[in-house]
């Protein structure tokens, strides 16, 4: 314990990380990694040694929902910020692997209550925004009562 205190905190990483911040940065959106406040915003910031990303920030990129696909097996991701892109079902299905996601921005997407619906695999959301998307009320209300202790932004 006392070395995750003193030193261990800079060892936290995951191989996907590096792939996944180019990808991010490329679409015009950004990266915080875990232990950091300060973003990745260019290539020039994205760190030499071993990281692991803790949120990203895709508002307004032009992303596709194949895109998705690169947005899986982070470990480490706590929050991700889809606000304004294309995303829609097919999209939002194919995000996976985020043991640690508590936020979740998919506000004025073309996401579904289809789709909306299954976002109780991901047990740790504690706030999802869902201003501008077409889900309706009932949905809400499950997937307030699934995922407890959930905020719900609408």
């Amino acid at each position: 314990m006392i070395c995750l205190l003193v030193s261990g905190c800079r060892k936290t990483h995951d191989p996907n990380s590096r792939e996944v911040t180019e990808y991010v940065l490329q679409a015009g959106g950004k990266v915080i990694p875990v232990h950091s406040d300060l973003p990745i915003n260019t290539t020039a910031k994205i760190p030499e040694g071993n990281f692991a990303v803790r949120e990203i920030d895709l508002t307004d990129a032009k992303i596709k929902n194949l895109d998705m696909k690169k947005l899986v097996n982070l470990p480490y991701l706590e929050s991700l910020n889809l606000h304004g892109t294309s995303l829609t079902d097919k999209g939002l299905a194919s995000i996976s692997g985020l043991p640690k996601l508590k936020s979740l921005e998919i506000a004025y997407t073309r996401v579904s209550d289809e789709e909306v619906s299954k976002l109780t695999r991901f047990p740790q959301l504690r706030k999802i925004f869902l201003y501008g998307t077409a889900v309706k009320p009932q949905t809400i209300e499950d997937l307030k009562s699934n995922l407890r202790g959930c905020v719900i932004y609408k």
